[in-house]
């Protein structure tokens, strides 16, 4: 199955015939300050390693999320990406059957289809800001057996958290058996971190929590993701990766990132501060309802009196060069919606007057 992602920019500029710096991107929700200062001069300064293999353990990497995070490294397993993570997990916990919340990543379709995994689809609905109630999530395991329940807290792309209800639910039921395993998305939650799921892992026994690196720390290039999971399950997905999938690189960045305090700071109060004024400023503007969101990025909905995303979508891009991410290959929503990056106040601002000029 072919999965539609955001940040294209490469294919679009081929076609447009203009260069990929010429796109103003809304599409790829990445933190708009690029990568920590710095970073350039870590990377340039392991060039000459690249001559050997990577650690093979990655010690300094998981040393770093181990003291940011506070937790005993036997509880980290490290990938090239999370997406390399997504796709080795049905087969590392034996996933047979998998309760998945839409919408959601779509890569973890492609990734329950490849290892035969059967999924059962539970849609969420924008009355209850694109979560699952525990009413829903109880009547669905309740009708059938499942290995796996996989949840995306902030959600994707809608941007909401999990209510506390549902947090506790899961709490509650990660610490009674081995299954399921509650498979929590995570990649966002840099953004609003003291929400994490990450506080119940010393007494679960089937929690695992998938983390981005490279979405709060503006280099996706580098491909960095980590998996946060009681030791046992851990040492499972650990097991099932492949040797040296995380370069010397990329292995570098996260151990510089990670201690950089300053830089998270003022991340967070910049998102914080945009993402405040964007979503008023699309707000006002007639036939458009944007949803409450904790990440670096909005959704927005359009009355169905007005061209549908996927045209709003062209409409601005060949016009200015900004590209937004129309959400119709989101299961459960259609294309009427669409989805925008939280970025620096003047790019926000030429978003702003690109939409209204379109509509």
């Amino acid at each position: 199955m072919s999965v539609v992602h955001g940040g294209n920019i490469y294919e679009l500029s081929a076609r447009a015939g203009c260069s990929p710096d010429d796109i103003l991107d809304f599409s790829a929700s990445i933190n708009p300050l690029g990568p920590p200062p710095g970073l350039a001069q870590i990377l340039s300064g392991c060039f000459h390693r690249l001559a050997s293999y990577p650690d093979i353990h990655n010690k300094l990497l998981i040393e770093a999320i181990s003291k940011f995070h506070d937790i005993d490294p036997e509880y980290i397993a490290v990938g090239n990406g999370s997406t390399e993570l997504i796709y080795w997990l049905p087969r590392a916990l034996a996933v047979s059957k998998a309760l998945v919340v839409l919408p959601t990543f779509g890569e973890y379709a492609k990734a329950f289809d490849l290892q035969g995994t059967r999924r059962q689809k539970l849609f969420s609905t924008p009355e209850d800001r694109f979560q699952p109630t525990v009413r829903q999530l109880e009547a669905a395991l309740q009708k059938d057996a499942f290995e796996a329940v996989l949840l995306t807290h902030p959600a994707s792309p809608s941007g909401s958290l999990l209510d506390s209800e549902t947090i506790s639910w899961i709490a509650e039921n990660s610490s009674k058996s081995r299954r399921p395993f509650f498979l929590i998305d995570e990649v966002f939650i840099d953004f609003c971190e003291q929400a994490s799921l990450k506080r119940f892992l010393d007494r679960s026994q089937n929690l695992a929590i998938i983390r981005s690196f490279t979405k709060f720390y503006g280099a996706p290039g580098l491909r960095i993701g980590y998996l946060l999971a009681p030791p046992q399950v851990a040492a499972q997905v650990r097991s099932h990766l492949p040797p040296w999938s995380v370069n010397t690189l990329a292995q570098a960045a996260g151990a510089y990132c990670f201690a950089q305090d300053e830089y998270r700071h003022k991340t967070l109060d910049l998102i914080a501060k945009q993402r405040q004024r964007l979503a008023g400023e699309l707000s006002a503007i007639a036939g458009l309802k944007v949803f409450p969101a904790q990440a670096n990025y909005l959704l927005v909905r359009m009355d169905r009196r007005l061209p549908p995303a996927s045209r709003l979508k062209w409409d601005i891009f060949e016009r200015d060069r900004i590209l937004i991410r129309d959400c119709g290959s989101f299961e459960g929503l259609d294309d009427w919606y669409f989805r925008v990056a939280v970025r620096l106040e003047d790019q926000n601002d030429r978003l702003i007057a690109a939409v209204q000029r379109a509509l």
